[in-house]
């Protein structure tokens, strides 16, 4: 499956409240292997085929806290 979200979509799934998050990892290089441009705007792939899914890349690199809802996710 090569799911396709806008950052506010995947931020919902992720269990952020916000994008801000998302677009901070964005600006600093951390998802430039999940973001693909359609129709004039970057999206996210959630399970980008021969990579690891979204939600394990970002748990492999925020920084550890209970509080982060990411870690309370369940992701198939």
């Amino acid at each position: 499956m090569n799911a396709i979200c806008t950052f506010a979509e995947a931020a919902k799934v992720l269990g952020y409240k916000s994008r801000s998050t998302l677009y901070k990892l964005k600006s600093d290089g951390w998802l430039d292997d999940y973001i693909i441009r359609y129709e004039g705007r970057d999206h996210l792939q959630l399970k980008p085929r021969g990579k690891q899914k979204l939600a394990d890349h970002i748990m492999g690199i925020i920084q550890w806290r209970p509080s982060n809802p990411i870690r309370n996710q369940t992701f198939s």
